[in-house]
């Protein structure tokens, strides 16, 4: 649940995914609104919430992909003796595709 902002009444600030209140984000309830509609309001912007950080979470994660260099990976495949090259190896990866390389 959102805890309850006491400088303005009746503002609510919005959670983040790690349960913490942000202070970018505020949620106003009507005052005349009764608790099943303020339930449902709350309810319906936390799910909008939730979504787009989950929506932006794994957009970074498929962006975030970065090969070897090409020179780091043959000097690293040449000091195990081996000199064919794998293709597309993860920034990070490149000692065990040197171990891995066929010849």
């Amino acid at each position: 649940m959102a805890a309850r902002d006491s400088s303005q009444p009746n503002v609510e600030a919005a959670p983040t995914a790690d349960g913490t209140a942000t202070d970018d984000l505020s949620l106003s309830i009507p005052a005349d609104a009764s608790q099943a509609e303020a339930a449902a309001i709350s309810a319906a912007v936390s799910a909008y919430v939730t979504d787009r950080q989950r929506a932006a979470v794994a957009a970074h994660q498929r962006d975030s992909v970065e090969y070897a260099d090409e020179w780091t990976l043959a000097g690293r495949l040449a000091s195990v003796g081996k000199r064919r090259q794998p293709t597309k190896v993860e920034r990070g990866e490149e000692w065990k595709a040197a171990a891995r390389a066929p010849y």
